[in-house]
């Protein structure tokens, strides 16, 4: 699971100072249930490292896609599609908080320069991202990885970006990491201090004035408070935003977009404990389909409650699948906050 295992985030690159640089394929695939982190994810770190465009695969109906057979006859999931419910049904706020440019743009902590002699001689850089990589495409990444032949910690990438210039011979920038990367924890901070990942727990948490979330495996805490805003779950796993829709801080905001993720799975999938030998003949533990499923799309019920430090909010306008009002309800609230039990069958509700 990837919020565990962050070495193998599809952002963590180097990127060529003064150069764009583009993502061309990625996407967090079936049967993957943990979907609903990847477009948080990906707005939040491409916003911090200055990553100019990542292109998720694939859609080809210009509309929702109902599970249905990958090749169209033989039972089966689609698997290179993202215009599912917690896939494409989580751009919204991940994408408004992204192109407003509500999260800082972090500093480069890594400016390493290469000298054409040390790429015709192949010396090893300084920090390398092979585990980001396709690993059907780079089989050995594991041993690639091997920190020993590394000078910088695998994780700056998550710090904040890390840039690369050939052909000069200047003096490479590097960062103290220390106070930013809490090993014995496994917490790592942004440079911008407006990201925290927790790769123990599994949770990653966004703080900035005008857009904040997190998600993970959520009811592991009893309260998530962050900047403006407190959240209690009892949904095992979660992503919660929420996001200004006016361009003030939230705490002021006079129209705000919530948004809620969790776990979507065909009607009727089934799965159960299996164990099987790998091909070094190791014992692996792990999950066998029994049953694909079929249409339509079942979304795990919302269990969450989001209190506001805004008391201008008056009411809550609950969103259909997309985006236009359903229905209209009234706001708990006191003279400094505002409370929502956030709908069950609910995915956007925009508050006034």
């Amino acid at each position: 699971m990837l919020l565990f295992e962050v070495r193998n985030l599809g952002l963590n690159l180097k990127q060529v100072a003064n150069y764009p640089m583009i993502i061309p394929e990625s996407s967090w695939v079936p049967p993957l249930g943990y979907q609903s982190e990847a477009p948080f994810l990906v707005s939040i770190f491409q916003s911090l490292t200055g990553i100019d465009g990542f292109y998720w695969f694939a859609m080809k109906e210009p509309q929702w896609r109902e599970p249905s057979s990958a090749n169209g006859y033989r039972p089966s999931l689609g698997k290179w599609v993202i215009n599912t419910p917690e896939l494409l049904g989580n751009f919204p706020a991940a994408a408004l908080m992204y192109r407003q440019g509500y999260i800082k743009q972090g500093e480069a902590i890594i400016k390493q320069n290469r000298t054409l002699k040390d790429l015709w001689n192949r010396q090893i850089p300084i920090i390398s991202e092979t585990r980001s990589f396709d690993p059907n495409r780079d089989q050995n990444y594991q041993d690639d990885n091997n920190q020993t032949t590394r000078k910088i910690h695998p994780l700056a990438f998550l710090v904040g970006s890390v840039e690369v210039t050939y052909g000069n011979n200047k003096k490479d920038k590097i960062v103290d990491l220390k106070q930013y990367i809490d090993e014995k924890n496994k917490i790592i901070r942004s440079v911008t201090g407006e990201i925290t990942w927790n790769y123990g727990e599994g949770i990653c948490f966004l703080n900035t004035a005008k857009a904040q979330g997190v998600t993970g495996f959520l009811n592991k805490l009893e309260e998530i408070k962050l900047k403006d805003i407190t959240i209690k779950s009892n949904n095992y796993y979660a992503t919660i935003i929420v996001v200004s829709m006016d361009n003030k801080p939230i705490k002021q905001s006079e129209k705000i977009l919530l948004q809620v993720g969790t776990i979507a799975r065909s009607t009727d999938w089934k799965k159960q404990a299996s164990t099987w030998k790998d091909k070094k003949g190791n014992l692996q533990q792990g999950f066998e389909i029994i049953n694909y499923g079929k249409a339509p799309w079942r979304l795990e019920n919302n269990d969450i409650q989001i209190t506001l430090n805004n008391p201008k909010l008056t009411k809550a306008i609950i969103l259909d699948a997309n985006g236009l009002p359903k229905q209209t309800v009234e706001l708990n609230k006191n003279r400094s906050q505002t409370y929502l039990q956030f709908p069950t069958n609910a995915k956007y509700v925009i508050l006034e």
